[in-house]
């Protein structure tokens, strides 16, 4: 593929969701005509990267944040999110000051593009870099130890409601979406982990199974009687060789993005708004909690190293929370 295509590709695919298509159309042919003018080859940071420079750095944090086990999404934000402030910074890692990282923040806030909570995922970002950095001896100084919290308004994000779930399971029409649609909800699982699980993986007499969740950590987890039945249904009702849990087209293995487009169109057929995988997820962890389950067992099931993580995900609800206040200040 010309350089020059994916220069423009890249650049449109940032401006789609803030300009109307009429700007992006006059953007993408004035980049075409400009661009028609030069010849343009890829920089090969193989060969300009040296052993001491930023980017070797930030090449071997990543290589080490691996070998703990991190998650590929999480090591894929730290390298994307730290390579931009590098590049913009163009400075030795020991030169990087916390005024530096502030004012490139506030650059990037600059058009009302980036919402808060975007800016201080990529605070943290750099705040895990420069941690390590320092841990390790390639700096004297951690630049991010002065940079402060970015405050964002935190969301109440819902679980679905016992009604709502109804509604989805009502308008199923296919075994397999009825049965994930139960799954999902029985086990608590993420949709990526969802999609690497295999027949195999269950155990019907114990009605459960082990996942590998972020980090390669294995989990156990459970599924309800209503789960297993609905999950035999579907399997006995399939005539291929495939050892795939859930098959999308062309019994192929259901990925993330098929079954999210499958919940959506349940979503809309149910008329319930923000029907997505990670929202059964966090009616699960909600429902276990209301009914008594403890939060370190909550979080044993997500497979939550933090128990902090785990509250972000349960909505505690104002009837619970009177009915609290009634019993124990009487």
């Amino acid at each position: 593929m010309d350089i020059r295509a994916s220069i423009i590709d890249n650049i449109t695919m940032e401006l789609r969701s803030i300009v109307s298509m009429e700007t992006l159309n006059f953007v993408t042919d004035r980049l075409t005509i400009e661009l028609q003018k030069y010849e343009v080859t890829e920089r090969c940071t193989d060969v300009a990267v040296v052993d001491n420079s930023p980017f070797a750095a930030l090449n071997h944090f990543i290589a080490t944040k691996r070998i703990e086990g991190i998650a590929e999404t999480t090591l894929k934000r730290y390298k994307d999110e730290n390579w931009k402030l590098l590049s913009f910074l163009r400075k030795p890692l020991e030169e990087i000051t916390t005024y530096d990282l502030r004012f490139y923040l506030s650059v990037k806030r600059q058009g009302n593009t980036l919402s808060n909570r975007t800016l201080d995922g990529m605070r943290r970002c750099y705040s895990t870099f420069f941690a390590w950095l320092t841990a390790e001896g390639l700096i004297s100084k951690n630049p991010c130890l002065a940079l402060a919290q970015i405050k964002y308004r935190k969301q109440v994000k819902k679980p679905f409601s016992a009604v709502e779930l109804e509604k989805i399971r009502e308008v199923c029409t296919k075994k397999r979406d009825l049965a994930l649609v139960d799954f999902l909800y029985s086990t608590g699982c993420r949709v990526s982990e969802v999609s690497n699980l295999t027949i195999s993986d269950v155990d019907f007499e114990k009605q459960e199974l082990i996942v590998v969740g972020k980090g390669n950590k294995e989990r156990t987890v459970y599924l309800t009687d209503v789960a297993a039945m609905r999950l035999k249904e579907y399997l006995e009702s399939r005539t291929d060789y495939s050892d795939a849990l859930f098959l999308g087209k062309g019994n192929r293995p259901f990925q993330k993005n098929g079954i999210e487009a499958m919940l959506k169109r349940l979503g809309e057929a149910a008329g319930v708004e923000n029907v997505h995988p990670h929202r059964f997820r966090r009616t699960l962890a909600t429902n276990l909690l209301d009914r008594g389950m403890n939060i370190q067992d909550v979080a044993e099931v997500l497979g939550h190293a933090d128990l902090k993580t785990t509250q972000i995900y349960c909505y505690i609800s104002k009837q619970n929370v009177k009915a609290s206040y009634s019993k124990y200040a009487a």
